[in-house]
């Protein structure tokens, strides 16, 4: 004959509200870390560009068109997902930042290498990313009462 096995597990309800809590704030949480990181890298690569880059003098209405004032984020929501856009909206920041032929004369004379302030700022932040969106799922965690 088996003897009966009986055993009570308490809590579940509470867990299982935990987890429902935490999983109904994780997108807004991972959207607002997404915005804040845009908005941090835009700031990161506009620092480098202004150390980087030499002043130039402008006039008149060219005065408001210097590429530290050029600089845009945008957080862009996907199904499943977002993703992140910072730019630079200067005409020529393409040139700044891959190089360009120097031409004097409608002659080719050299080539000014690119400053590669985007590749540069996104390669320092290719650690931090990741270390912010650790930190925000352990505030996910800790207001959910799951850590």
């Amino acid at each position: 004959m088996a003897a009966g096995l009986d055993f009570e597990i308490e809590g579940l309800e509470e867990l299982e509200r935990d987890l429902t809590k935490a999983i109904q704030t994780a997108p807004e949480k991972a959207k607002e870390t997404l915005k804040g990181i845009g908005k941090d890298f835009k700031n990161a690569a506009k620092k480098r560009a202004n150390s980087e880059l030499k002043p130039h003098e402008r006039t008149g209405s060219e005065k408001n068109k210097a590429i530290k004032r050029k600089w845009g984020t945008k957080v862009i929501e996907e199904n499943v997902g977002a993703t992140a856009l910072v730019w630079n909206s200067a005409r020529h920041f393409h040139l700044i930042e891959n190089g360009h032929n120097l031409v004097r004369g409608g002659r080719i004379v050299g080539f000014v290498p690119g400053k590669h302030i985007m590749e540069k700022t996104r390669n320092e932040y290719e650690n931090i990313v990741p270390q912010r969106f650790e930190e925000m799922i352990d505030e996910i965690l800790k207001e959910g009462d799951l850590n």
